[in-house]
């Protein structure tokens, strides 16, 4: 099985809350061996499927030869008396300074051979350090795949299974009950009821508090715990009791549990403006997107002057879910194009016709922290004239993850391609530039001066996007001064979307500044 997805982040690295901007999501053969003990041929099918899954898929050509030994290094962090040395012709293994053994080192890159290379040599170091021969599967997996992925980019890296799972729940959805809580001493509140999850439909409401499940109190437990209890498989019967402010009595919820997909998406309408929050890209974004614009669309007040998108914070989420909701608001054009080596990175994606806002003014708002899946949207409407960017630089996370379950049940995440805005420039590195610069550098202005500013021209970057699209992908310099007309502090402030209510309800305002921000999209 494959699925496109994108990563998100968070600063000042970018790790799971920073993960989803892109991801060719694969399935390796996975058995249920997550807890299971070390074993020699465990190991190798855990490190065969994961040296193929380099050699085939990483961005730039690699040395097994290289990564390999930086894997094996890695198992100091489990033992530091432990020692690795490679020398011409041989891996060498010492404990306190003694060599132990050796390994003949493989004569080429081939993944099975460096497999059976490093299930030898950690054998080797089983055998000299007590510390490593009573690790458990994961650790030395941790340790290794840790070294291994080290020498690439940041954003290559291993997960074990348990973190991976919280992943996949997030981008695929999980069995459960539809709700957000946050632990709490003695019990758990309530944040968030998904509209259309089985805890709405059983009558559960935010604020509610949690304090008994299946007739167990929950005081002392952790939110895992809670977590592990509420979630489960798909069909099956869950009972809890609830604490509400209008009601005396204990409130019993006994329902199904079903197939639950995180919430992304929220709408608020303020003086005309439909204002669209998107957390995230997971596999149901576009579709809980497209039916909150329906829902404005249709409204017994009328439609909206516009929507605003708001994708500050945004760490992005799956490839094919950005590609949809850019596809939304767009009746043609390029999206977006990948480039890598593997002859599968190498794709165009471009809208198709239906643009289901109906040409309604939009407004995009980006900060520092807007990366991957929603650097692709915004890039996608400003270059194909389809809505104004305002805020400060995003992110410039434009590299595509590529996403191995391996036999643990784990993942290994591997970048793969890097894609391009359809006006033909590299975000990687650069991101999207605003079309209003609101806050750079941490100047945030007030809305009541920024707005008549606007007006006025000023604060305008507009006319800049022209340098930002036509510098060379491999001008750095040239790159990170063009970073400097609007640099981010990763702020929300409200200025952003007082400015962009104030641009939608302005129909030559928001004119002027599409045309000035007009460019000639590249087929591709």
């Amino acid at each position: 099985m494959k699925m496109l997805s994108i990563q998100s982040f968070t600063r000042p690295s970018i790790g799971f809350a920073a993960i989803l901007l892109f991801m060719l999501t694969a399935c390796a053969p996975v058995g249920t061996r997550v807890n299971a003990e070390y074993s020699d041929r465990y190991s190798r099918d855990m490190f065969d499927t994961g040296y193929s899954f380099i050699a085939d898929r990483y961005i730039d050509p690699v040395s097994l030869h290289e990564l390999s030994i930086s894997g094996l290094a890695g198992l100091k962090q489990i033992d530091p008396r432990i020692d690795i040395r490679p020398n011409r012709q041989r891996i060498e293994v010492l404990f306190e300074g003694n060599l132990v053994g050796s390994v003949a080192l493989p004569r080429n890159d081939d993944p099975d051979a460096w497999s059976a290379a490093t299930v030898n040599t950690i054998a080797l170091a089983r055998r000299a350090s007590p510390t490593v021969a009573s690790a458990e599967a994961e650790a030395v997996f941790k340790a290794v795949f840790d070294g291994v992925l080290e020498p690439l980019d940041r954003f290559s890296r291993y997960d074990d299974a348990e973190t991976a799972m919280e992943k996949r729940a997030y981008r695929d959805g999980f069995g459960g009950i539809g709700i957000t809580i946050r632990m709490e001493e003695q019990d758990a509140l309530i944040i968030t009821v998904n509209e259309n999850g089985p805890a709405a439909r059983a009558g559960v409401l935010p604020q509610d508090r949690i304090t008994h499940v299946e007739g167990e109190p929950i005081a002392g437990w952790t939110q895992r715990e809670l977590v592990t209890r509420l979630r489960g498989p798909v069909n099956t019967r869950v009972s809890f009791t609830v604490r509400r402010e209008t009601d005396a009595r204990p409130v019993p919820i006994r329902l199904t549990r079903r197939h639950v997909v995180p919430e992304t998406a929220t709408v608020e309408r303020v003086d005309g403006v439909a204002s669209i929050g998107l957390s995230g890209f997971n596999v149901d974004s576009a579709k809980q997107l497209e039916r909150l614009v329906r829902r404005e669309m249709d409204a017994v007040e009328g439609p909206p002057l516009g929507f605003v998108l708001d994708l500050r914070s945004n760490p992005g989420g799956r490839l094919d879910s950005s590609i949809k909701v850019s596809d939304l608001f767009l009746d043609g054009g390029a999206i977006t194009a990948t480039r890598g080596r593997h002859p599968g990175s190498r794709q165009v994606f471009k809208a198709t016709r239906g643009d289901i806002a109906r040409g309604l003014p939009i407004v995009i708002l980006i900060n520092g922290n807007s990366a991957s899946a929603s650097e692709i949207v915004a890039a996608a409407l400003q270059d194909n004239a389809r809505g104004i960017v305002i805020g400060t630089n995003s992110y410039g996370k434009g590299t595509v993850q590529s996403v191995l379950q391996l036999p643990n049940e784990g993942e290994m995440t591997l970048t793969w391609s890097r894609f391009l805005a359809p006006s033909g420039y590299r975000l990687h590195d650069l991101g999207v530039l605003p079309s209003v610069c609101t806050h750079g550098g941490g100047d945030t202005k007030s809305a009541e001066s920024l707005v008549p500013a606007v007006r006025h021209g000023e604060d305008i970057l507009a006319g800049r996007l022209n340098a930002w699209r036509a510098t060379g992908n491999a001008d750095q310099v040239g790159r990170d001064d063009l970073r400097e007309l609007c640099p981010s502090d990763g702020g929300t402030p409200d200025v952003d979307l007082a400015l962009a209510r104030a641009i939608i309800s302005d129909p030559a305002l928001y004119k002027s500044l599409l045309n000035e921000a007009q460019t000639t999209v590249a087929e591709r």
